[in-house]
């Protein structure tokens, strides 16, 4: 028996060991994906207007032209800080795609013309509309960084290169809406008023981007990191994400750093927000 036991321990370990091994192909292939599309996509605009900054070059047909200058500097703008928040390293350049309206946007990614959205990470790079004219160039410009989607983007960048591609893609969405928030105080909807009576549960989270309200969805994504960055602090989020990039599923990431698993997580958060809406 002794001698069975030892073997079945044998198997046992040798099954993490490549159990691990398999996560971390995985993670290094989701990396190697994501610059190898980076390096594509420069490659594939390279006859295209093109304004270089340290971190990113941002591509655009003639009638955008005028554009991209803008939409480079608030990247360089929002990138040194989204770069420390993150504890990153330099990357780039990035490129950034533009597009002169939403349907030029929608065919790139074969969507319905139904689709609205002003920015799109995907694979290393960042697809946006141009920005909207403003009552001068002044103006502009503030309303771009201020409501554009520019920090949101860089956010799911820096997310992709700490996770290695590791992060579910609720809880991605719910920390670029609360960076964005922080560095531009733009917000779809407060995170103190969301109704929990309507809650996604985490089951239906989990295919995010199939939920029949898209808006319900972001607002309580963003309520939920809102909290644990107020009740954990950002290093404590910032050490969840770390670990997604060692290999860690989110349950036990959130053990490590918060202290509570996932279910734990959404039960405070509950309780959390219940308690702030008596307070109104």
């Amino acid at each position: 028996m002794a001698k069975r036991a030892r073997i079945f321990v044998s198997l046992l370990v040798s099954l993490l060991i490549l159990t691990g091994a398999a996560m971390r192909a995985d993670l290094y292939v989701k990396s190697l994906a994501r610059e190898a599309n980076r390096r594509y996509v420069i490659w594939q605009f390279r006859g295209m207007y093109a304004a270089r900054g340290d971190h990113f070059i941002v591509f655009s047909k003639p009638a955008q032209k005028d554009s991209a200058p803008l939409v480079l500097a608030a990247a360089e703008k929002f990138y040194p800080v989204i770069a420390r928040d993150f504890g990153l390293d330099a990357l780039g350049p990035s490129p950034v795609v533009l597009y002169g309206d939403m349907a030029d946007l929608n065919r790139t990614f074969g969507w319905h013309g139904g689709y609205s959205t002003m920015g799109v990470y995907w694979a290393g790079t960042i697809h946006v509309l141009a920005p909207w004219d403003g009552a001068d160039a002044d103006d502009t410009r503030q309303q771009f960084e201020s409501n554009g989607p520019m920090a949101h983007e860089i956010t799911h960048l820096a997310v992709d290169v700490l996770t290695r591609g590791n992060c579910p893609r609720w809880f991605n969405e719910g920390i670029a809406q609360y960076e964005e928030y922080r560095l531009t105080g733009f917000r779809f909807a407060d995170p103190l008023a969301f109704d929990l009576s309507t809650a996604y549960s985490l089951a239906e989270l989990k295919d995010f981007d199939a939920l029949a309200d898209q808006s319900r969805a972001y607002n309580q994504v963003l309520s939920m990191v809102f909290f644990a960055a107020e009740e954990f602090g950002w290093p404590s989020l910032r050490g969840v994400l770390a670990d997604l990039g060692r290999g860690r599923d989110l349950d036990r990431a959130l053990e490590a750093n918060l202290g509570v698993n996932l279910s734990e997580w959404v039960g405070l958060w509950s309780d959390w927000l219940a308690q702030e809406q008596e307070s109104f």
